[in-house]
C-alpha cells in the first residue's frame, strides 16, 4: 500500500532575469512585475501542473501572494517527492522552504488536482481570522495553521467561481478552477 503524504512548502516566485521551464531551461525572462504578469506566471504553472498531478495522482493547493507562493501537495510519497524535486528546479520558484512533510490518512485538498486562489482577492474576513499582526505573513504560520487556511481560501474561490458561473469543481483529477471575470 502506497503511503499517503502532505508536503507543504512556502517559495518565493523568480519575478525578473533568468527564468526556464520546469525542466530548468533556462531563457531571457520578461519584465514579471507587473500584476497581469504575476498571474499569466501563476496561469502556466497551472496548466502544468495539473496536468502531471492527475497523471501522478496528485491533489494541492497553489495560492499566490506578494512575493509568495504557499503550497500543499498531497498524493504518494514517491509521486510527491519526484513532483518537489522538478519545483526545486523550476526556476521560476526561489527560496523554497518546506515547512512540514509527514504521512497522513486522508487527503485535504481531494477535489483539486491543483486548486488556485490568488491571495489578494480572498475575503477580508478569512484573511483576518488568520492574521496575527498588521499584515498576513504565511511563513509565520504554523503548518497546520498554513493548511487550514489554505483549505479555506481553496473553498472560498470554489464558491466564487460557482456564483459566477464557473462550473462546480468535481472529484476526480480534471482543471477544476475556472476564472470568470465579473461584468462589471
Amino acid at each position: 500500500m502506497t503511503t499517503l503524504v502532505r508536503l507543504v512548502y512556502v517559495s518565493r516566485p523568480r519575478t525578473v532575469g533568468r527564468q526556464g521551464d520546469s525542466q530548468g531551461r533556462s531563457r531571457k525572462a520578461p519584465r514579471r512585475d507587473s500584476r497581469d504578469d504575476f498571474l499569466a506566471m501563476c496561469d502556466e504553472i497551472l496548466v502544468e501542473s495539473r496536468r502531471r498531478n492527475a497523471d501522478a495522482a496528485l491533489t494541492g493547493v497553489l495560492v499566490a501572494g506578494p512575493g509568495l507562493f504557499a503550497q500543499v501537495l498531497e498524493g504518494g510519497r514517491a509521486a510527491v517527492s519526484d513532483t518537489f524535486a522538478r519545483i526545486c528546479r523550476d526556476t521560476r520558484h526561489e527560496a523554497i522552504e518546506i515547512l512540514d512533510m509527514r504521512a497522513v490518512d486522508e487527503r485535504r485538498f481531494s477535489q483539486w488536482t491543483m486548486a488556485f486562489s490568488d491571495i489578494a482577492d480572498a475575503p477580508e474576513t478569512l484573511v483576518a481570522r488568520y492574521r496575527h499582526g498588521p499584515s498576513l505573513d504565511l511563513r509565520a504560520m504554523t503548518p497546520t495553521a498554513l493548511v487550514a487556511f489554505l483549505e479555506a481560501v481553496a473553498q472560498a474561490q470554489a464558491q466564487d467561481n460557482a456564483l459566477l458561473g464557473a462550473p462546480c469543481p468535481t472529484a476526480g483529477f480534471l482543471d477544476d478552477v475556472v476564472f470568470v471575470e465579473a461584468a462589471e
